[in-house]
């Protein structure tokens, strides 16, 4: 029975010790994992969030009129549960305004006034008291204001942090493709590669956020994704190598058969010289006494005339 090129192309695969299980066959080659659930990752692994859980204060939102009560009472102007004049009120608002005019002015937030958390809620009512203070008659330690904007700043920051590896995440992606590493698309990411994709994505966002990572470890991660590519692509770089070997020797006027129908004695100088074409994409070296041998064996096939298909007798 003649010999396919796929399975001529997995003897040569064994022959560099590279697996040919089908990939259908291989769970976290054929499943993908989010975009989404990467960039989370990479956050969750430099340490600017803790789950992949929105924190409830960080959903939860909190009127001016709240932030500017909050600011009276911190100046005891007002007892915590006395309603404050509306003079006094209006003085207060206008002053929450004014704190929140001048973070998005210092770009620190990205939000409306209609849209402060209780993640910041406190913050914002300090820098409403200290911007009040001298309106009361009251002192303020004007060391605090800096201090509560860096803090906001901080909040705004992962507020926007998936975004952000969202958009890191697809530098990544983008960068293997350009070095052609991989083929898949940014719709989805491998299970085999998520790790290493989390770990790429969060060396990206690192200096975003004031974290520091070791450069050497960039390289070692793009290495083990283009490793996992190469497996993924295998089957058909092998076939595409056997198809190579046979139509080098149709060039040369050598092979007076198809690829199709290789002789049985033909089948391991194909496969000797597929491994040897295949073995850069695997981080191997091709051996150039395979080379020798195969090749000297098409010669003599080629030379003797005969396809050294076995001979069956039939005895009576």
């Amino acid at each position: 029975m003649t010999v396919t090129i796929d399975t001529l192309g997995e003897r040569a695969l064994r022959r560099l010790g590279v697996s040919v299980v089908p990939v259908a066959d291989r769970p976290a080659l054929n499943t993908r994992v989010a975009p989404g659930d990467i960039a989370t990752g990479a956050l969750i692994e430099l340490g600017v969030i803790a789950t992949g859980q929105v924190p409830l204060s960080q959903a939860a939102l909190v009127t001016s009129d709240s932030i500017a009560t909050n600011a009276l009472v911190k100046l005891g102007v007002i007892a915590s549960d006395e309603t404050p004049a509306t003079t006094d009120m209006t003085l207060a608002q206008t002053a929450v305004t004014a704190v929140h005019n001048s973070l998005v002015g210092q770009g620190l937030v990205d939000w409306t006034s209609a849209a402060i958390t209780t993640a910041v809620s406190e913050e914002y009512a300090g820098l409403t008291a200290a911007h009040l203070a001298s309106s009361f008659g009251k002192a303020s330690d004007p060391a605090m204001v800096p201090l509560l904007e860096a803090r906001i700043a901080t909040v705004a920051r992962v507020k926007r942090a998936q975004a952000l590896a969202l958009s890191k995440l697809a530098q990544v992606q983008a960068a293997l493709i350009s070095q052609a590493n991989v083929t898949w698309d940014n719709n989805g990411i491998p299970t085999a590669v998520a790790e290493e994709y989390t770990r790429l994505t969060a060396m990206a966002l690192a200096s975003s956020f004031g974290k520091e990572v070791d450069p050497k470890m960039l390289p070692i991660w793009e290495a083990r994704v283009r490793r996992m590519a190469q497996i993924m692509a295998a089957p058909e770089s092998a076939e595409n190598a056997v198809q190579a070997v046979h139509d080098d020797l149709v060039a040369r006027g050598l092979a007076r058969w198809t690829v199709f129908d290789v002789p049985v004695a033909a089948e391991m100088p194909y496969e000797m010289l597929a491994a040897n074409r295949l073995a850069p994409l695997f981080d191997k070296q091709a051996d150039p006494n395979d080379e020798m041998m195969a090749r000297r064996s098409l010669l003599q096939i080629i030379a003797l005339g005969t396809t050294y298909e076995p001979v069956r007798t039939a005895y009576f």
